[in-house]
């Protein structure tokens, strides 16, 4: 029924845009600041006799159409600077004007506000989220250089609603309302990006360096030109264009980076040209940045829950885990611009980045569910043990992981009279590779009653106890650790994205109404694949800890001996031909987990938009006709004993059977959005669309990995082909107050609708594709799902204390969701915070430039497990950065930057008996960053 209100609303508003145009005049202009040097993206022009209104492009420029011959009004206002008027007239209807308006004349282009430093980054992403008709927020270039951000997710988390989920203690993945990552779609040059991920579809934006930014934009709501499988909603990232500046244009930066846990150096630097040629037809632009980051973190887990039928509550088995990493990143980008003529115009973007971790993970793992308990030995906090055949683990894995995006599009735009067309074809390559990764297992195991202990006074980080003599003695001798074998992974995951796009649009007088209707089809082809080859190898007998062994440095708890990766690879390569392989556990992992999926995505689409003074519609509707194909294999391991067929095997055996699948399906989603200026600084939205989320690759592709023991139990996991898109029904309202020049305050309300929310599910006693299975993990779509919350930001420059130059923000998003699952339990939706918040205070007077900020999220449930208590919850965090910059000229400036002042740590927990029992903590440090930026 919403969806039928909606088309019906978007006919109206197609059916006024409909008319037939007349022959009309035209102005063409652009926006600049008082230098005369900087175009003022988002200003908004308004014809006072008219109401037409339209806003900037990144150049400044504008174009208002289908104008009648006479003298014209226009009123030019932008954030920061006081509206500004000019007449200009049109000498008959075939008539083009082309004025360059220019508006902070009366600012010293040294001391500009209006454009440069905090105030000017404000300046800039508040007029462009006031020109919108959507709900969008937007930050610019400057002023993600404010905060000492290392990537685009890190830049991002800055925005309202928007909050990131982090890895290695780096933002990595964009959540946008609290919604799970894989709801959110990125894009750059308005290029739909892939996911470099093996699983997902969710794109980390950690392997994009923040450097190369000229700005990133939030889109929160959809409109019918829009993608239509984003639910949570779009990160558009943008880069430089040469038609953006009116002479050269150099940007650069290098700077020093120190980690707190690995007490070490790295370093990056960038540098951003942009210049324009041939009279200002051609547009060049580049950008290149590279990092070498040394960095670490200590992490305490849990494996197996927590025991709490005891007389005191002990974790199952203790993993102390201590990572090295040597992070490198690379991004460029490369941007050309010509304009034939007028009329015609053409580009060409490209964006590569590269990105790898070299990590050297050292894990023990003391396993005390194999102990006897101890309960008369057991009381207040410390449980007590006995060893009769306890295994303590010591390991290594020695990875190199890389990632790669490289987006090209090439396209343009032809002007007609009051018709506009643009085309685009675009190519997205990403993939994530583990080339020869190596993981190897030390163990020993005692059985002569060694007497352990673990006391969890602080359940967030219990502590190991040993009984002291020789059984500590062995704990830490490395020579009694014999070597368990080694595992090889050579994985590669591609995902590729072929796509043409063409949009026509027609702009308008209806009635004295500002209208305009446009039209376009887009194709998007796309193929991702995952394959993984996996070698085990047995146990080299004459291989002990001693003869590889080193020492780290872990403050969580007594670490002791671990392998060194340097000394175990090279006895790997130099023993390699006397290793033998164990063809049943390679083949069975490195079938189980390969697939391809092909996805073909037609859409086409139908819009328009009627302006009516103040109030302003654009409604519409997209349809999307999806075709999937995907192919994996069923590996099917039955151990030496087991029975198959009434036949009783004799040795395990590996049986793999290829398995295809396909579907196909089309998606008709409407949307409405209504812009309406109360007052002059007063503006309300709302709007209604809807959208839809496919299943991720690896959730769908049809792999199956099942294993029969010899006692004939079942276990499996495996993906769903039946799985059924996500859809949503999305609404939104908005108040926006601009109380003065250079403040903002805005009140937001969202609700989402959501159906087939895709979620994991363990199946016991299940009867499965003919298998009665013991235990099996797979997907399921659950019935029906909700999210609503509110949203609030305020930001302003605070001139009216008695000391100029402090700026002060706040946002805040409130959300509440939950999903019911097949057993009628009702949970909130995954990864998804009820709070998060964002207060900012900054200095900005004269040469100095200093920020503080403070970045809140609350815990959200992580993983969902059989029953409440056995749920994986990530408690909440807040995080303090500061950044200090000093600028000598307008060309040269020293910064300062620091991250996790406070060494935030990352928590995750179960509740079993309702109290908070650690599964991961893990700290990071904290990070600095210091160098020279310069700028011509």
């Amino acid at each position: 029924m919403t969806r039928t209100f909606a088309m019906l609303g978007t006919a109206s508003v197609l059916a006024l845009a409909a008319a037939t145009a007349a022959q009309a005049g035209t102005i063409a202009g652009r926006v600049m600041d008082g230098s005369q040097t900087v175009g003022l993206e988002g200003a908004t022009i308004r014809i006072v006799e008219t109401g037409q209104t339209v806003a900037a492009g990144s150049d400044g420029a504008f174009r208002i159409v289908g104008l009648a011959a006479g003298t014209y009004t226009l009123r030019i206002s932008y954030v920061g600077a006081e509206p500004a008027e000019t007449s200009v007239t049109l000498a008959s209807v075939t008539d083009t004007a082309t004025p360059v308006i220019t508006i902070g004349e009366d600012v010293d282009y040294v001391d500009n506000i209006l454009v440069i430093g905090q105030r000017g980054a404000l300046n800039s992403a508040l007029s462009r989220q006031r020109a919108n008709d959507g709900n969008i927020v937007v930050l610019s270039a400057d002023a993600i250089g404010q905060f000492p951000d290392e990537n685009v997710a890190e830049a991002a988390r800055r925005a309202v609603g928007v909050n990131v989920l982090n890895d290695q203690g780096e933002g990595r993945f964009v959540s946008i309302r609290g919604l799970d990552p894989n709801l959110v779609s990125t894009s750059i040059n308005g290029v739909r990006l892939t996911s470099p991920e093996a699983e997902d579809r969710q794109v980390g934006l950690d392997v994009i360096d923040a450097d190369v930014l000229s700005s990133v934009v939030i889109n929160k709501s959809l409109t019918p030109d829009m993608d239509g499988d984003s639910v949570g909603g779009n990160v558009e990232i943008e880069t430089t264009s040469g038609l953006d500046v009116d002479h050269l244009y150099i940007r650069g930066r290098v700077a020093s980076l120190y980690s707190d846990i690995e007490q070490d150096f790295g370093w990056r630097g960038s540098v951003n040209f942009a210049n324009n040629f041939l009279d200002g037809r051609l547009g060049v632009a580049g950008s290149l940045s590279h990092q070498e980051r040394v960095f670490g973190s200590e992490s305490y887990e849990v494996d197996g829950g927590w025991e709490t039928g005891e007389s005191v509550p002990f974790p199952n088995e203790v993993e102390m885990r201590n990572y090295q990493i040597t992070r490198e990143r690379t991004t460029a980008a490369l941007n050309f611009d010509y304009r034939w003529s007028n009329e015609l115009s053409f580009y060409l973007r490209n964006t590569w980045s590269d990105f790898s971790d070299q990590e050297h993970r050292n894990r023990v793992e003391v396993k005390l569910e194999d102990a006897e308990y101890n309960d008369a030995a057991s009381s207040g906090n410390l449980a007590a043990f006995v060893a009769e055949e306890m295994e303590i683990d010591r390991d290594i894995k020695d990875r190199l992981e890389t990632q790669m995006i490289f987006a090209t599009d090439f396209g343009g735009e032809w002007l007609r009279g009051n018709t506009t067309v643009d085309w685009s074809l675009s190519y997205v390559h990403s993939e994530e590779e583990e080339p020869n990764r190596l993981d190897t297992d030390f163990s020993y195991e005692f059985e002569d009653d060694e007497v352990f202990g673990v006391d969890v006074s602080n359940p967030l980080l219990p502590q190991l106890v040993y009984g002291g003599g020789a059984t500590t003695d062995a704990v830490f001798d490395p020579s009694i650790y014999e070597n368990q074998g080694f595992e090889v992974t050579n994985g590669l995951s591609q995902d590729r994205e072929y796509a043409a796009a063409l949009n026509v649009r027609h702009d308008f007088n209806y009635a004295g109404m500002a209208t305009y209707i446009q039209y376009g089809v887009r194709a998007r082809m796309r193929d991702k694949k995952y394959v993984l080859d996996f070698d085990v190898y047995e146990s080299d007998d004459n291989l002990t800890l001693d003869q590889v062994v080193r020492t780290v440095d872990y403050s969580q708890d007594r670490l002791g001996p671990v392998p060194d990766p340097v000394a175990v690879r090279d006895y790997f390569n130099a023993n390699f031909g006397g290793l033998e392989l164990d063809p049943i556990a390679s083949d069975i992992d490195s079938y189980g987990a390969t697939y391809g999926v092909e996805e073909d995505i037609m859409a086409a689409y139908l819009m328009g938009s009627v302006e009516n003074g103040p109030l302003s519609v654009v409604g519409g509707f997209r349809i999307e006709q999806t075709d999937v194909s995907a192919y994996g294999y069923e590996a099917f391991l039955a151990e030496e004993g087991s029975t198959i067929g009434g036949v009783l095997q004799d040795q395990d055996t590996v049986i793999v059977t290829p398995q295809y699948v396909s579907d196909d399906y089309t998606d008709v989603l409407p949307s409405i959005l209504a812009r309406y200026e109360v007052a002059e600084n007063w503006i309300a939205r709302a709007s209604y669309y809807a959208s839809i989320q496919r299943p991720n690759p690896g959730q769908f592709a049809p792999r199956l990995l099942v294993e029969q023991n010899d006692d004939d139990e079942i276990e499996g996991e495996f993906g769903n082909p039946d799985l059924q898109r996500l859809e949503a029904d999305n609404f939104e309202a908005s108040l926006e107050w601009y109380p003065n020049n250079d403040a903002v305050v805005y009140l937001g309300y969202f609700y989402k609708d959501l159906e087939n929310v895709i979620g994991p599910i363990q199946y016991e006693n299940e009867l499965i594709n003919g298998r009665l299975f013991d235990e099996a993990d797979s997907y399921i779509n659950l019935p029906e799902a909700e999210v609503s919350g509110w949203e609030f930001n305020y930001q302003q420059a605070l001139d009216f204390l008695p000391v100029e130059g402090f700026i002060a923000g706040f946002n805040a998003t409130l959300a509440d969701s939950e999903a019911t699952l097949p057993d009628g339990r009702v949970v909130p939706l995954p990864r998804q915070s009820d709070e998060v918040w964002n207060a900012v205070l900054g200095y900005d007077q004269g040469p100095w430039d200093l920020r503080a900020v403070v970045s809140h999220r609350s815990e959200f449930l992580d993983e969902i497990r059989g029953d409440a208590d056995e749920d994986r919850i990530v408690l909440d965090h807040t995080q303090l950065d500061l950044s200090a910059k000093f600028r000598f000229n307008d060309h040269l400036q020293i910064f300062g930057d620091l991250k996790n002042v406070t060494d935030e740590p990352f928590r995750a927990v179960t509740r079993p008996d309702g109290v908070d029992r650690v599964e991961q903590f893990e700290e990071y440090g904290w990070s600095a960053v210091f160098g020279v930026r310069f700028t011509y």
